[in-house]
């Protein structure tokens, strides 16, 4: 089990506090990033291969399948567009989420520390 599963990033401190972890948002992040990119490779691969009308054959024009099949393959398409759009949205929110949180935390060191020298 890694790091990502077995902890998570927001926890309850205290009665009205809340522990945001930003090492574990950025792991997160990162993995929404790489599904985004396989995503967004999945998509380009089917798109450079679409099936043509010519693959229904004789039977599939009199039906009209490849119509069918077109309108269904648009309909999907703009799916995963939404889909690659959607992860790569929420792995740059959380990016800037980790780093908000990651950039407080080194504040608060850099205060500790200035406190310790004085």
């Amino acid at each position: 089990m890694n790091e990502i599963t077995r902890r998570p990033a927001v926890g309850a401190v205290g009665t009205g506090q809340v522990s945001i972890d930003p090492r574990w948002l950025e792991l997160y992040a990162q993995r929404v990033d790489e599904a985004a990119e396989e995503l967004t490779r999945a998509r380009a691969e089917l798109r450079e291969a679409p099936l043509r009308t010519q693959s229904f054959g004789e039977l599939g024009r009199t039906l009209r399948s490849a119509e069918a099949y077109g309108r269904a393959a648009g309909m999907l398409n703009q799916q995963l567009d939404r889909a690659c759009e959607v992860l790569t949205s929420a792995a740059k929110g959380l990016h800037d989420v980790a780093e908000h949180y990651g950039a407080q935390d080194d504040d608060a060191v850099a205060l500790i520390k200035n406190a310790d020298r004085r």
